[in-house]
């Protein structure tokens, strides 16, 4: 009890300490760096048994990149962690697996909210297949939609964590939940760590770079379109253009051939006048 108490006021000391030197700053980085989102977690047991009681249960992911994989790269980890049973064990050993990922633009529009739970049920009925398997997503795009009612629970407040970009957001959410205070702390402590920061830096260079492959591949996807598009065109033209001087053609070979006819009929009828006279 006394280790607890004196550990809760070391936390307080160092959160003050943050408010006096930090109160007004950016963050470094910030948790949805998913380097520094897992060295918290794994730094500070408190802060990692406050997230998962107020997500309910368990494997976390933070995604900040691109998720037009994220239905299949879900269900691909969850099905891993629950298909991982010992050799010589009885299925009904298995244990609930709960994937969950923290994301920071909705991997489902049409089905986006702050919070979502999926699970195997009947099509017809509804009727649950089973509770060990479920995919939940804490959708960080959505806080702005969150219900009044809503934004005094611990998951508001740890998504509000999540999104923070300065010191005075985090210290605000740390004066909600004592574990979202050890997470502050243990990030202003990892903030200082120079091969942490290194690590950040190398994610936050990834995603930049990936990004920015995209959007070049994307633009040169377009050009390439473009060039094509008027290759396109220009044969078109040229088939056409083949096309006109063919019907072209045709028709005066058409008008010569009516043309010898009727001066053949012409001169049948000369004939015909000459004969009779």
């Amino acid at each position: 009890m006394y280790n607890e108490t004196r550990r809760q006021e070391s936390v307080t000391e160092e959160l003050n300490a943050i408010k006096k030197l930090h109160q007004d700053e950016n963050l470094a980085y910030c948790l949805t760096n998913d380097y520094m989102f897992r060295a918290v977690l794994q730094s500070s047991e408190k802060a990692l048994r406050g997230l998962l009681a107020a997500l309910l249960k368990i494997n976390l992911e933070m995604q900040v990149g691109s998720i037009e994989n994220w239905t299949d790269r879900s269900l691909y980890y969850l099905c891993r962690i629950h298909t991982d049973l010992g050799k010589g064990l009885d299925y009904t050993s298995t244990k609930s697996s709960i994937h969950i990922g923290i994301v920071t633009t909705s991997p489902l529009p049409e089905d986006a909210a702050f919070y979502n739970e999926y699970n195997l049920r009947n099509k017809k009925n509804g009727y649950e297949y089973t509770g060990k398997f479920e995919i939940r997503v804490l959708d960080l795009s959505q806080l702005s939609n969150v219900p009044e009612e809503e934004k005094s629970s611990l998951l508001y407040y740890w998504a509000q964590a999540f999104s923070a970009i300065t010191w005075k957001e985090m210290i605000e959410m740390a004066d909600k939940s004592e574990a979202i205070g050890s997470a502050v702390v243990t990030l202003h402590q990892l903030s200082e760590d120079k091969k942490i920061k290194l690590q950040c830096e190398a994610r936050e260079r990834y995603w930049m770079d990936w990004q920015s492959s995209m959007r070049t591949n994307f633009e040169k996807g377009q050009a390439a379109e473009r060039v094509n598009t008027e290759k396109e065109r220009q044969r078109a033209d040229s088939e056409k253009k083949r096309a006109d001087l063919a019907t072209q053609r045709a028709d005066s070979e058409t008008e010569r051939a009516n043309a010898a006819e009727i001066e053949v009929l012409r001169l049948k009828e000369e004939l015909a006048k000459l004969q009779r006279n």
